[in-house]
């Protein structure tokens, strides 16, 4: 993937995202929101990054309404989670480890 020609200003990520993100890691006590660590398998771990639940895209293309920014659209998650989270969002699909028998292999 290339890398933006535009600033993180210019890509809504300035003065009022900054104060936005450390709302919104502040309300979620700065643990992960994610799927998987909230209700899921894991023990929630440190969030320090903010995820859009649904991506600013959406908003742009009609796919969601609204503000990309509310609150109620954000959530605190951790870096790898974040990663995982956006790299869904994309379309890719998890990567499966198939064992000699062909079956999947849980790690």
């Amino acid at each position: 993937m290339a890398w933006s020609k535009t600033s993180r200003h210019a890509r809504g990520y300035g003065t009022e995202w900054n104060k936005l993100r450390l709302q919104i890691l502040e309300r979620d006590g700065y643990l992960c929101q994610c799927p998987d660590c909230k209700g899921g398998f894991f023990q929630p771990l440190p969030a320090h990054e903010v995820d859009h639940i649904k991506p600013k895209a959406w908003f742009k293309t009609g796919k969601a309404q609204g503000n990309p920014d509310d609150p109620s659209n954000l959530r605190a998650v951790n870096k790898e989670c974040h990663k995982r989270l956006t790299k869904l969002q994309k379309g890719h699909r998890p990567a499966v480890k198939v064992g000699l028998d062909g079956f999947p292999v849980e790690d």
